[in-house]
């Protein structure tokens, strides 16, 4: 659930999907199929009825903690982030005149829809912030959340990494986690190129 790409979005329909999985593997094991778990397809069909009340239990706890942990997961009152084109999403509720105005503008404009077809979501926001800059602020803002805990959660990993007792002694640590954190990797073979070999005398 995790990286560059990820949003609101896309984490809370894994998550239900997720969800949805566990219901169709409790209805599964009570039927004695035990596709989902490889390991126990080949051991004998006692030991499997042993485990499945086993199973079963587990199961149903991790959708009692998956319920608590993420207490509510519509977003439905995003679809229109989604796609905003759609005659079927919902009116969002919560948007002021000028922004409810450029939605629109923007479900007007025929060029948009097909670029809209073409470009990902966050980058169609993105493209249309000049044009649209109340409503594709709105959006952003909604997009945005898990993008920057994602960026901060990986920064606090590469610092983890470098802060070990085997190299305690480095002294420009925002130097090098700007290095590691660059989405720019270097050109080793022609930074070799500039530099002379050292010649054996």
């Amino acid at each position: 659930m995790q990286g560059n790409k990820e949003n609101i979005l896309t984490c809370t329909d894994k998550i239900l999907a997720f969800k949805s999985k566990l219901g169709v593997w409790k209805n599964h094991i009570s039927k004695g199929n035990f596709e989902m778990f490889p390991h126990l397809l080949g051991q004998a069909a006692e030991m499997n009825q042993e485990i499945a009340q086993h199973i079963q239990n587990h199961l149903g706890a991790l959708e009692v903690q998956l319920c608590k942990y993420f207490p509510s997961l519509t977003t439905s009152l995003y679809d229109w982030v989604r796609n905003p084109f759609s005659e079927m999403v919902l009116k969002p509720e919560n948007l002021n005149l000028q922004e409810e105005e450029e939605l629109k503008e923007l479900q007007c404009d025929r060029t948009l829809r097909m670029k809209f077809m073409d470009t990902p979501l966050d980058q169609f926001w993105i493209m249309i912030k000049e044009e649209h800059p109340s409503v594709s602020e709105r959006v952003l803002n909604i997009l945005l959340q898990f993008s920057i805990s994602y960026m901060c959660e990986q920064a606090f990993s590469c610092i983890t990494t470098m802060n070990s007792k085997d190299r305690n002694r480095l002294l420009s640590l925002g130097d090098e986690l700007r290095v590691c954190l660059s989405k720019i990797r270097p050109t080793i073979k022609q930074l070799r190129k500039k530099k002379q070999a050292q010649i054996t005398h």
